[in-house]
């Protein structure tokens, strides 16, 4: 279960909507919700020496305590209001950094999609989400931007290639396929897989599944030619009606691209399905 709901908390546009994320999760798991409000580091100007001025200091800490207290004022309202213990966390520093250290407190960490509108406030940046779900060691739940988290989550993607990674995904969500009502594992391009080489190491994972008690899953083999890793996922996850994707660093040959490249910005720039991420 998860019982310490870790949830990054900011004057963004989408920061309720993982508030609310975070406290449905609490609700079905009798857990609490820590919110992380990370403070960046006063700007520094000049070379290797900070040049400015108290006063401008001063201003620039007057303005970041006022965002924080608004915050923290919405945060608890919206918790307390639906029953949840809260606590929380303000923290200076490096944002990917500090989230990750966070979470390595909590059950798990639910962060934004980085938003593809530059106009707006986002959260987190790209290279900072991939460096929190590399380094926290909990697995981190993606939401889109514009979007959240189905409460309940009921259909489960799994992206499954027989690797480490895969199965950390497949046991940090444990709490969410002991609920869903459908289980997708898919499997692409097994061809390119030398490590398994052939499609049993599905079967493991379907019996695994099975000694779990989950529901009985549907096992989709497919290809990710002409599409890219990324799109053969959402592609599936909305034939299938996905609630959540659940996958770990995609282990094939491509695995770098899939955590640095393409694949993940794939997924990460047109997500409509929150996404559960371990390494």
């Amino acid at each position: 279960m998860y019982k310490r709901i870790a949830v990054h908390v900011d004057r963004d546009g989408a920061f309720e909507r993982r508030i609310a994320a975070a406290v449905g999760l609490a609700q079905a798991h009798n857990g609490e919700v820590v919110g992380v409000y990370v403070q960046d580091p006063p700007y520094v100007y000049g070379y290797n020496e900070s040049l400015t001025p108290t006063a401008v200091l001063e201003v620039q800490r007057r303005l970041i305590n006022d965002e924080r207290q608004q915050v923290q004022r919405t945060f608890e309202h919206l918790t307390a209001s639906a029953g949840v213990p809260n606590s929380w966390s303000s923290v200076e520093g490096l944002r990917d950094v500090e989230l990750a250290v966070q979470a390595r407190s909590s059950d798990i960490l639910i962060l934004s999609q980085p938003d593809a509108d530059f106009s707006r406030r986002s959260s987190i940046e790209p290279y900072q989400l991939e460096t929190v779900i590399m380094t926290a060691g909990r697995p981190v739940i993606v939401v889109p931007y514009d979007g959240g988290l189905a409460d309940p989550v009921e259909r489960v993607l799994i992206c499954w290639d027989g690797g480490r990674e895969a199965a950390q995904a497949v046991a940090d969500a444990a709490p969410f396929l002991g609920r869903a009502k459908e289980i997708v594992v898919l499997s692409l391009d097994q061809d390119l897989v030398p490590r398994t080489g052939n499609r049993s190491a599905v079967g493991g994972l379907e019996a695994y599944l099975r000694a779990h008690g989950y529901v009985a899953p549907k096992a989709v083999f497919g290809s990710s030619d002409g599409v890219g890793i990324g799109n053969a996922i959402l592609n599936t996850a909305s034939d299938h009606g996905a609630d959540l994707i659940v996958m770990g660093l995609y282990g094939h040959s491509r695995a770098r691209e899939w955590i640095l490249g393409g694949a993940s910005r794939e997924i990460l720039a047109t997500m409509t399905v929150p996404v559960l991420f371990a390494h």
